[in-house]
């Protein structure tokens, strides 16, 4: 009929072909350097589908995966494909299946590399020209690291459990390195980096690391894919790792080539984050190493937009963590909510490209209530500093005696190697991702030196950073030691829970101007943590020493107990000092030079 009339049938033409659901491939950056990358596309996808895009930069692999197989598909890009969002996860320069050699852990060059790749994905037919940066724990620092790039297409930024000051918010908190955690993350890279010839068949530690890490890089497509993967990991044994340079490194003013504290440090890149304006939503566990006080740097001492959150998380937020509760996995319900957070803030500003609105808040979780609140001001509004002064008797209370002062007098502290924080504690789930679990204090505190109030008439609200200012007399030992002090809760039934905890090598004592603290270190006392400032503690002088605590948010209940531990070591998370465990202390009290606890008391 169409012929009859003069009009020519159209030819038939095929529909265009659906991009791939995973693509694996290679990205070369401007240097020459080559990232593996595995793109995932949702089912279906078409040019010009204009997708917003997740970003995720990984240390420890993109994708594991059984020699010659091609391995599934991520959960995490199934989540956003489902939401239809393109997900791009890359190995970092000198790792996975990517090429070249790290010269620095959290350096420069593998930061700088999410530059270029935001700008490839948003070169592809099916971008939108947007990119979203994410990811936990590492992929979480070179994500917020990423913010300070500038002149690219990330349009926003969700790191989780990220270290905010790699130095004093992980590796050496108050000077002191997190020894005996590092050795297993140590074997991990030589694993993961085939240092020296490690493998996974090197020893039965290798073969029950490997249970938990699996496998082998996944190789990009095409037949020559494992002959590149062998080639890009065999640059990769040479590769810098952060625990060589946290035994070397033990002043914040370390740099050794292209390796430093100050590098991978957003502490140390404020202003260009602030000029890049990219809005940040974040995530801590109260518990998780400093990563805390971490999102409480970064919510004080930067001008973005910020949703960030505090809760009671491990690191990873995979495990429930309040020391009132016994630890348990966060349920579905639970990691939903969490994943809908960064969901709607992603949808807000990479898929519907909204603009910062300059908002900043902070959700936080209170133990021992088990309820959240949300502020845009820190210190809190009406918030109070409540001191207590250490006494006689092992006492802690606010009064002082009729003439104005308390009886001057001292207690002795001995180094207690054994007495420690216990398998879980907040520096282990750092490195491990484990669970976060306190038992019972009481028997601890029995071998330290402890402080507690009387029955307290009244509920008292605790929200921030507490400080321990000490009168301390070095005895023999003393000159290279150290001191952790802990905040606990007395219940009336004697049990005593940890809450959190302050650490400080003595020879990084030196308190400097307030003037020379930077915005970011606002909450923490003014230290520096350079080698020029470290001496040696003198012994037989009484000394103030000043000691942060992390910050925490618990309600103390009338009929409970303020209680504050003094230690000399903490053996299951830090170096001794000094080495060989013999050291001890006089803590003064009373008198002009009195030793006190400082909280954070919300009226």
């Amino acid at each position: 009929m169409l012929t009859l009339l003069g009009l020519a049938a159209a030819p038939s033409v095929a529909a265009p072909a659906a991009e791939p659901h995973l693509q694996s491939r290679y990205v070369t950056m401007p240097d020459g350097v080559r990232l593996a990358v595995d793109v995932y596309l949702p089912p279906g996808t078409q040019p010009g589908a204009n997708l917003p895009t997740v970003l995720v930069t990984q240390r420890y692999w993109r994708a594991r995966v059984q020699p010659g197989q091609p391995g599934g598909t991520s959960g995490a890009a199934e989540l956003w494909n489902a939401r239809g969002y393109a997900y791009v996860a890359a190995d970092l320069r000198g790792t996975g299946a990517s090429f070249g050699t790290l010269t620095s852990e959290l350096g420069s060059d593998e930061i700088a590399d999410s530059g270029p790749l935001s700008d490839w994905i948003a070169a592809q037919p099916w971008s939108n020209g947007r990119v979203g940066t994410t990811g936990i724990s590492y992929g979480g620092d070179t994500a917020m690291l990423a913010t300070a790039l500038g002149d690219h297409h990330i349009a926003a930024a969700a790191p989780i459990s990220y270290d905010f000051d790699p130095y004093e918010d992980l590796a050496r908190p108050g000077g002191l390195l997190i020894e005996p955690r590092l050795a297993p993350y140590a074997l991990l890279l030589r694993i993961l980096d085939q240092a020296g010839g490690t493998t996974c068949e090197t020893s039965e530690e290798t073969r029950q690391l490997c249970e938990h890490t699996g496998l082998i890089p996944r190789p990009v497509d095409g037949p020559d894919g494992p002959a590149l993967l062998a080639a890009a990991r065999a640059e990769h044994a040479d590769n810098a790792n952060l625990v060589a340079m946290a035994h070397t490194g033990a002043y914040r003013d370390y740099r050794d080539g292209p390796q430093s504290w100050t590098v991978g440090s957003i502490g140390e890149k404020t202003d260009a984050v602030e000029d890049g304006a990219i809005p940040v939503l974040t995530r801590a566990g109260w518990l998780d190493a400093g990563t805390a006080n971490g999102v409480l740097s970064q919510f004080t001492g930067l001008s973005n937009t910020q949703d960030d959150w505090i809760g009671p998380w491990n690191h990873g937020s995979g495990w429930f963590a309040d020391p009132f509760q016994p630890a348990r996995p966060l349920t579905r319900p639970e990691h939903d909510q969490l994943d809908e957070r960064v969901h709607a803030f992603f949808d807000r500003y990479v898929r519907d490209g909204a603009r910062p609105d300059g908002q900043r808040q902070v959700h936080y979780y209170t133990f021992n209530e088990g309820v959240w609140r949300t502020t845009t001001r820190w210190p809190l509004p009406g918030t109070r500093t409540r001191r207590l002064l250490l006494g006689e008797g092992n006492s802690l209370s606010r009064g002082r005696n009729d003439d104005g002062h308390r009886r001057p007098g001292s207690d002795l502290l001995r180094l207690d190697p054994t007495a420690g924080t216990g398998p879980f504690d907040r520096w282990n789930t750092n490195l491990s991702g484990d669970k976060v679990s306190y038992p019972d204090r009481a028997a601890v505190d029995a071998k330290l030196l402890s402080y507690t109030t009387a029955p307290l008439t009244e509920d008292t609200r605790v929200t921030g950073n507490g400080k321990v200012t000490l009168d301390v007399t070095g005895l023999a030992g003393s000159a290279q030691g150290a001191l952790h002090v802990y905040l606990e809760d007395v219940a009336p039934d004697g049990r005593v829970t940890y809450l959190t905890e302050g650490q400080l090598a003595l020879a990084d004592r030196a308190v400097a101007d307030r003037g020379d603290n930077p915005d970011w270190r606002r909450l923490r006392t003014p230290r520096t943590y350079a080698a020029g400032d470290a001496e040696p503690f003198p012994q037989g002088s009484a000394q103030r020493v000043v000691i942060d605590l992390q910050p925490v948010s618990v309600l103390f209940r009338a009929d409970e107990r303020i209680r504050l531990t003094v230690a000399a070591a903490n053996p299951d998370s830090f170096q001794l000092l000094p080495a060989d465990g013999q050291a001890g202390y006089r803590i003064g009290y009373g008198g002009e030079r009195e030793s006190v606890l400082e909280l954070p008391v919300v009226q």
